[in-house]
């Protein structure tokens, strides 16, 4: 049987330092998940956003801690990071608690904005991405799809969606605020994805007509609708008019640099700030000591959004069925997992019911259908409860009871595939700190 794994590094444990050096652009993608089925990861969803770095792992061959081994490996030659830096704010979930941990990130409750829209779509394109690259198989194939369409209900039966919350949102709300009430600001997005696009949209809503900055001037102008487009070469002069500049690209290296910045601040007297909402961050850090400039970055956004009456409660009904949601995958796809065991306790209380039959009655043939018949039955009622017992443990992720359910009878474990999960080297994998939640189920 199978285990599932995930092994991440989020804005909740590292700090936005560390986790733009283990982020992972797109285009580099595929050869990381390339490199993970090279290692024995077959089944593998890689997850990279502005806030966290994490890959699913079903199927695999290895126990948990050596899955755990194998990541970390490959997020320290990804980032260049120490394993004692990795080890510091790893969380490693397994079994169960990736399916419930997975269902509240597609929910939008485990972002840095909580509730944000942006992740659903950003989970859907990881698994896309796992897809065409061969590495989504029985078991994520199963879970990924189901947690999508569960963050997708929540959305439509809470009022979360009407908040319409996202990073980009958030960047609008807290630069403005930064300018102090400032009347008519003029407003400068550089950028043309998701988070620019929520911007936008925001200060549309707010009566804002900001100009937009992007490689692609045609989508540029699609964007920015009834506002400017100012063409990238002419950075600078966008910036000398701006009030709020927000900064959300893929880029690898600085796209606004401290001489765009100083530049359009000189002989200037009216105040800038700079919101980079990039990871890795696409500002560059000196345009922080510019006189005159506020600069933040993703950890300066701080979420009060969840002082809002309304949006806590629906927040609070998001939680609810977000869990409800993982239970009943769970549930559903333990009761299978507890199939191999189920069948081989069966197969083995019927052939010692028929070997007993035979040796009373004198019948000659094992096979014949009187002793199969009654073998059958009375294994059925003998098994009544064990059954349950045995859905209950695989639904627990009780490995441990499903093993004694099968010595108790008799039965090989190898035949099941049962194996002996070591939870001190799942712990000593991650030891020194960060975020840590072992659970342990086993998966067909």
């Amino acid at each position: 049987m199978t285990r599932l794994t995930m092994v991440g590094i989020t804005h909740r444990g590292a700090p936005l330092a560390l986790l733009e050096r283990v982020a992972v652009r797109r285009e580099d993608r595929p050869d990381l998940l390339a490199k993970l089925r090279a290692l024995g990861c077959s089944e593998a969803v890689l997850l990279s956003t502005c806030s966290r770095v994490e890959v699913y792992v079903g199927n695999a061959s290895a126990e948990p801690n050596q899955v755990v081994e194998v990541l970390l490996d490959v997020f320290a030659e990804h980032s260049g990071a120490t394993q004692d830096e990795l080890r510091a704010v790893v969380e490693v979930l397994t079994g169960q608690a990736v399916v419930e941990h997975l269902f509240e990130v597609t929910a939008g409750l485990s972002s840095r904005v909580l509730g944000e829209v942006e992740i659903l779509a950003q989970a859907r394109t990881a698994f896309r991405e796992a897809g065409a690259a061969g590495m989504t198989g029985l078991v994520l194939s199963r879970l990924f799809p189901a947690a999508l369409r569960s963050g997708r209900q929540v959305r439509v039966a809470t009022s979360l969606g009407g908040y319409a919350r996202s990073l980009g949102h958030q960047a609008v709300d807290v630069g403005l605020a930064s300018l102090g009430g400032c009347p008519d600001p003029m407003v400068l997005v550089v950028g043309s994805g998701q988070m620019a696009s929520a911007a936008v949209d925001h200060l549309a809503g707010l009566g804002v007509r900001p100009a937009v900055a992007a490689r692609d001037e045609v989508y540029a102008a699609r964007l920015a609708g009834p506002g400017a487009v100012c063409p990238l070469p002419a950075l600078t002069r966008g910036i000398t008019a701006a009030d709020l500049l927000i900064c959300a690209t893929s880029a690898a290296q600085n796209v606004v640099t401290v001489g765009h910045v100083s530049r359009a601040m000189t002989g200037r007297t009216r105040p800038l700030t700079v919101v980079d909402l990039s990871v890795p961050r696409n500002v560059d850090a000196a345009v922080g000591q510019v006189p005159g400039v506020t600069l933040i970055d993703l950890e300066g956004l701080a979420d009060a959004g969840t002082s809002e009456p309304g949006l806590a409660a629906a927040l609070s009904t998001a939680a609810a069925m977000a869990s409800a949601a993982a239970e009943e995958f769970a549930e559903g796809l333990a009761a299978r997992e507890a199939g191999p065991v189920i069948a081989a306790l069966r197969l083995r209380v019927e052939e010692l019911c028929q070997d007993e039959f035979v040796t009373m009655s004198g019948w000659g043939d094992l096979d014949s259908d009187p002793p199969s018949r009654s073998a059958h039955a009375v294994a059925g009622k003998l098994l009544h409860r064990t059954t349950i017992a045995a859905r209950q443990a695989a639904a627990a992720g009780d490995a441990d009871r499903l093993r004694h359910l099968c010595e108790m009878f008799g039965v090989p474990l190898a035949q099941v595939g049962l194996a002996k999960v070591d939870r001190a080297a799942v712990d000593k994998a991650v030891q020194g700190g960060g975020t840590q939640r072992i659970a342990v189920c086993f998966m067909a």
